[in-house]
């Protein structure tokens, strides 16, 4: 061996033929296309390796410090909550209206509200009950407060008066006239009440009754089994801590119900927070154990059971690079102001389960070396390594970067900057886990082959002989011996097509029903307080749907008083508008003056001057309107005004789901818009000077384009994933069954979540366009590694599955561990991402481990150049090597030293010889690098002519 090692090989070629050669095609231009990207990249591999294998502190330490480097950035980091910034598209008009809205007319409160039900509410010992709880929560003190400190003051013909809304409302709260009701004067009110005589506003009744309300034959109210009441408070940061606190104390109090009731039910400001984000928090405790079973999984993955052959460390260090992506990818996204919002926190879940299968690969890699590849140096063996894993990494994280790049062109700001950090740290981690994670391989295996402990690095084991058992390798054996033979049985190949095929057709059927509709109340565990509250409140109050306003501008509004007049009128009129909701403070103000100007003897008005105008309309604001001068806006407080800006109020009628919700929104902006009242010139206001909004619109607007933005991503994800695997897989045919696989896998897992309920919202079209890279992962890993190894197609299969197979299914099935503990999770999010995940990973799996070998085996392309070996060459070879004998056979082998290759094998060589300082000759090829020159006989000119095998 060590005369070996200093004499360099030198290989000759007779091109004598010794039978008539077998004639041979010409490559075509694909196919040289596709052996010049595929020796690109592995020269490229060849070499990272090398230099990593060479320099593994070196490699560790500029990983370490650029992360670093790159986590400054987070100096700057904030996370942005604003829902229009999030979720809005920028170019919609209702982020222009929502800044209007937010300087003229900016939120000013919280509520608490509750809907009590009995057998009757409309009877006195229930309004008794009802005004005893009703002071026990005004009472409620707390920081020194009550209801009274913290409550919504209105300003009232009579004063300033808390804004309390209930049935209690009519009687002006006063106890002792409650008291002393009964029944027929309590139905004699309830029918015969048009306007509040606490806050002077119209009041119709049937919106404070629900559940079952019977109606005489006159139509009069007899009974009803469902009331509401509202509390309003103050939003004011001085007193918000007390404020959630008073809210706290009354659904505490709620919770424990009232006497001559059946059932309350409670909800507050402050309960979505609670109760959702509440659920979220639990269930993180879940996840940090997740973690944890996927750590123990990859480490007994990775490693051997023994004192030496453990890869604790490693495994450690390789989840420690999926924080070193997150720290990078944050960092560069920070710096350029590239927003963060609750949806970033499913990043390290999507980076664990695309590392762990990088990791998965490049130790597969490592162990599938041959005997012969394992007699040489570390750095080589690396190099060799990453010569075979590089490529099949590469296609799917490039997969995955250029999908998620081309995402982050959606109009949906959430959306598309997920997609950057997604990107960047996908880049991150495909970077790290071909440098970092391998310089920690090497040093592992150095100390490995030292004979160091696992745990204990320093101590070192003298004549250590590992047990026999952890020199198994199982997953292997399991693949070629069993699983592979089995699958390849014609009538098991049937069966998988058969099932691929009715899987794909139950589920494209499921995938055409799915509908969009999103429902804020899916994120409220259903264990909750607020989750029975939503519910008794479409049970109880059915055709409640939102509360919305119409906002005016500045303009001249006696110009423009029939145009006011016609918004009030066709709004009121609109099918999506619940009758007796609408509160137009202009309106009452021309009844008003209709009254004092006219007797209430005609039907119109006209005013004698635009001054006479503002001058009565500010004696009614300021006197008896003045319960109305919270709609108005003036631009001064004393004759002569003008106003600045005002709204009405309404409330759509409830809508069955998000298609309907756009339509009344849509409705109620056409009624507007074909009043035109005049344009704004700004382009940072809204069009005209009249305009409906509210909160809710903001969910309305993501809705309208949520499904064409899905269809749209997702389109253009498959486009890519087709696209490069195309050029990194470089064979036509096999691109083409990967992206069947990717496409295949995303229909049944929109299928699966139709079948569990879900409907498209934002958070289950991210997580489908998560599928997409993810489910990338297991098809391609096996559609690469089939084109890298010879023989028949049946046996290449089953060699594609003993070689990759394992590290696929590892994968896979960490990213399932990942998520198992969520299975029950009370938070619809955590719920919805198990469900997502695990139908990924099965179909993902069973797609890239049962469908696609079986295509392959029997449509798969040619493999690779590179690795293709036969036994059709004529040439006659003569190896001469100093002091070792050399033996030719017959079919065109050479055999050196007890090891044998292919004719053909040195004729491919020779043009990789320039991978190292070589120098190559017409039938000749001398082998040298520095001082490390052939070793283990004619094995190592595979490695000085760059590692191609």
């Amino acid at each position: 061996m060590a005369d070996t090692a200093r004499s360099p090989a030198r290989f000759t070629i007779d091109d004598t033929p010794s039978r008539t050669p077998t004639p041979q095609k010409k490559p075509s231009c694909l196919k040289r296309a596709s052996n010049g990207i595929i020796w690109a990249l592995e020269s490229a591999f060849y070499r990272v390796g090398l230099f990593v294998g060479e320099h593994p502190w070196i490699t560790i330490v500029f990983c370490l410090t650029t992360c670093g480097l790159c986590g400054l950035g987070l100096k700057t980091f904030r996370q942005t909550e604003e829902q229009v910034a999030l979720w809005v598209p920028q170019s919609s008009r209702i982020v222009n209206e929502k800044k209007w809205v937010d300087k003229h007319f900016p939120s000013e409160t919280r509520y608490v509200t509750m809907i009590v039900t009995g057998k009757d509410v409309l009877t006195q010992p229930f309004l008794n009950a009802l005004l005893d709880f009703y002071s026990k929560c005004n009472n409620i003190s707390v920081e020194g407060k009550r209801y009274q400190d913290v409550c919504y003051s209105v300003r009232t013909a009579a004063g300033y008066h808390c804004r309390v809304t209930s049935l209690l409302e009519i009687w002006s709260y006063n106890e002792t006239v409650i008291r002393s009701l009964t029944r027929g004067q309590i139905l004699q009110t309830i029918n015969n009440i048009k306007k509040s005589p606490v806050y002077g506003t119209d009041f119709d009744v049937s919106n404070m009754l629900g559940g079952t309300v019977h109606r005489g034959q006159g139509g009069d109210i007899e009974d009803a089994t469902a009331t509401q009441i509202t509390w309003v408070l103050r939003k004011d940061d001085e007193i918000l801590e007390a404020v959630k606190a008073w809210e706290l104390e009354v659904i505490n109090l709620a919770r424990q119900g009232i006497v001559q009731t059946l059932e309350v039910y409670v909800y507050a400001s402050r309960s979505f927070d609670d109760e959702g984000y509440g659920a979220i928090n639990k269930d993180t405790t879940l996840l940090s154990a997740g973690f944890s079973i996927v750590f123990v999984f990859v480490m007994l993955s990775l490693g051997k059971f023994n004192m030496v052959e453990q890869r604790i460390y490693l495994s450690l260090i390789g989840l420690f690079s999926v924080g070193l992506a997150i720290l990078f990818a944050y960092g560069i996204a920070t710096v350029f102001d590239v927003i963060y919002g609750p949806i970033q926190s499913i990043m390290p879940f999507l980076l664990l389960g695309i590392g762990v299968d990088d990791m998965f690969v490049i130790v597969e890699a490592w162990k599938n070396l041959t005997p012969e590849e394992q007699l040489l140096p570390l750095p080589q063996r690396v190099a060799v390594m990453m010569k075979h894993a590089g490529v099949s990494v590469t296609v799917t994280s490039i997969t995955d970067i250029v999908a998620f790049g081309i995402g982050a062109s959606t109009v949906i700001p959430a959306l598309s900057a997920f997609c950057i950090y997604a990107a960047l740290g996908i880049l991150a981690l495909y970077v790290l886990q071909s440098t970092f994670f391998v310089a920690c391989l090497s040093l592992d295996q150095k100390r490995r082959e030292s004979h160091r402990n696992a745990c204990i690095c320093c101590y070192k084991h003298k004549d250590y002989t590992p047990n026999n058992c952890s020199q198994t390798s199982f997953m292997p054996k399991f693949m070629e011996k069993y699983y592979g033979r089995a699958l390849m049985k014609l009538p098991v190949k049937i069966l998988v097509i058969v099932t691929t095929l009715g899987l794909l057709g139950v589920f494209m059927w499921r995938f055409i029903l799915l509908r969009q509709d999103f429902d804020l109340v899916n994120y409220i565990p259903s264990d909750s307080y607020a989750y029975a509250f939503v519910k008794a409140k479409e049970r109880y109050f059915p055709d409640e749907g939102i509360d919305t306003a119409v906002y005016f501008g500045g303009f001249n509004y006696y110009e423009h008083s029939q145009s006011l007049d016609a918004a009030y009128k066709f709004v009121s009129e609109s099918q999506y508008t619940q009758n007796g909701t609408v509160t137009s403070w202009f309106q009452v103000f021309q009844d008003w003056r209709r009254r004092n100007d006219t007797g209430g003897t005609t039907t119109s008005i006209v005013p004698t001057s635009e001054a006479e105008f503002y001058n009565s309309m500010y004696t009614f604001l300021t006197g008896p309107g003045i319960q109305l001068a919270r709609y108005v806006k003036m631009n001064s407080t004393l004759p002569p005004i003008s106003i600045e800006a005002s709204y009405m109020t309404l409330r759509h009628t409830l809508q069955p789901d998000s298609a309907d919700e756009i339509a009344a929104m849509e409705d109620l902006r056409r009624i507007i818009d074909d009043i035109r009242f005049p344009q704004y010139s700004d382009e940072d206001l809204p069009k005209y000077q009249a305009f409906a909004y509210s909160q809710s619109y903001l969910t309305y607007e993501t809705n309208k384009v949520l499904l064409s933005e899905l269809y749209r991503n997702l389109g253009l994800a498959g486009g890519c994933v087709l696209l490069v695997t195309l050029l990194l897989i470089a064979n036509i045919w096999t691109s083409v069954l990967v992206f069947s696989c990717v496409v295949f896998t995303l229909i049944d897992v929109a299928g699966a979540l139709e079948l569990w309920g879900v409907t498209i919202d934002t958070a289950s079209s991210v997580l489908l366009i998560l599928s997409v890279g993810i489910a990338v992962d297991y098809s391609a890993h096996i559609g690469h590694t089939f084109m890298t190894v010879h023989g028949d197609r049946n046996y290449r299969s089953i060699l594609t599955l003993k070689t990759i197979g394992p590290a696929v299914f590892n994968g896979g099935f960490s990213t399932f561990l990942a998520f198992v503990l969520l299975a029950n999770s009370s938070s619809y999010g955590f719920a919805l991402f198990f469900r997502v995940f695990m139908t990924v990973v099965i179909f993902g799996l069973f797609h890239g481990l049962a469908y696609l070998p079986v295509i392959l085996s029997w449509v798969g392309p040619q493999p690779y150049e590179s690795s293709y070996k036969t036994d059709e060459s004529t040439n006659h070879i003569t190896v001469v090597k100093d002091e070792n004998s050399t033996t030719n056979s017959p079919n065109g082998h050479v055999q050196v030293g007890g090891l044998v290759i292919l004719a053909t094998e040195v004729n491919y060589y020779f043009r990789y010889c320039r991978y190292f300082k070589t120098v190559c000759n017409i039938g000749a090829c001398i082998c040298s690098r520095n001082t490390t020159v052939i070793q283990v006989g004619l094995y190592h000119l595979r490695n000085c002519n760059g590692g191609v095998a």
